[in-house]
């Protein structure tokens, strides 16, 4: 009896590791996947600024991630098989998340540098604007407060049983 649940679970074996590179019906290829879950992560991020409430991560969410999901032309049944799929090989989800960190990246580079480039271009117009006014109202003229002199004391003794003058501190020991 011990010899046949050694041959049944080798056969087991074998037949779980032939049947590991082929991919089933209803899974989406490598790229599309990666792609994908690029735009999810996406949309995860963008759901960063929504106040976290049930109600309304459901509210704004739901619409979001619809709209990825018809973008692909795909439902949430066939993300989650084949999402669970990738998961069972983790060699196959490591080098998609490698790439899919590196789509994230460069979406986020591209937005920095679109962004740098509107600062850029309105500090321009700034500049510009600034140009073009005469040159009288550019040159304003610094208006600074009458300086008051201050006399200075004159010979008064301290006496420390004096009583204080209305208006006048007495001086730090």
């Amino acid at each position: 009896m011990h010899k046949y649940n050694k041959l049944f679970f080798s056969v087991l074996i074998f037949l779980i590791a032939c049947n590991g590179n082929k991919r089933p019906d209803g899974i989406l290829d490598q790229e599309q996947m990666t792609n994908l879950l690029t735009d999810i992560h996406v949309v995860d991020g963008s759901m960063y600024n929504v106040l976290q409430m049930p109600d309304s991560l459901y509210k704004y969410g739901t619409d979001k991630y619809l709209n990825v999901f018809k973008k692909y032309h795909i439902d949430s049944i066939q993300f989650k098989k084949s999402f669970k799929y990738y998961t069972m090989n983790p060699e196959k989800l490591a080098t998609m998340y490698e790439q899919i960190a590196k789509n994230i990246k460069q979406k986020s580079d591209s937005l920095n540098k679109i962004n740098l480039d509107k600062i850029a271009k309105d500090n321009k117009r700034r500049t510009d604007s600034l140009s073009k006014l005469p040159k009288k109202a550019q040159e304003q003229p610094k208006v600074t407060p009458p300086v008051q002199q201050i006399k200075p004391a004159q010979n008064q003794k301290f006496h420390p049983h004096a009583k204080p003058v209305k208006g006048h501190a007495l001086p730090a020991e």
